[in-house]
């Protein structure tokens, strides 16, 4: 998972690395939860089972997920799981707010040394 963290922003952001090969137990529940939600620890390990090369166990998949519910990243309701939707408004601002910086900020590349 990529960690995000700036100075002008009051903020640590982690991030799924969608395109990597070998991806996190983490990532591979945030993606999950990216197709599909809510879901139960069962369900998420079931949906892992099925995507990844390598053995997972079920205790590492709950791990993983007690770990981004301890964070923020995850809410659980009973005993379903979803992304947090204030996770999501994070990464959203984080995002607009680096694309405006880039925008106001344009630096020509043929300009440096």
């Amino acid at each position: 998972m990529l960690l995000v963290e700036t100075r002008n922003m009051d903020v640590t952001i982690k991030l799924p690395t969608l395109n990597q090969k070998d991806k996190t137990i983490a990532e591979m529940v945030v993606i999950m939860l990216i197709e599909e939600w809510p879901l139960s620890p069962k369900g998420i390990y079931n949906r892992v089972i099925r995507t990844q090369a390598k053995p997972v166990s079920f205790q590492a998949v709950h791990k993983a997920i007690k770990k981004l519910h301890s964070e923020n990243i995850l809410t659980k309701k009973e005993k379903y799981y979803k992304l947090n939707p204030e996770w999501l408004k994070q990464i959203t601002s984080f995002g607009n707010q680096v694309a405006k910086d880039y925008e106001e900020n344009e630096v020509n590349l043929k300009d440096l040394p």
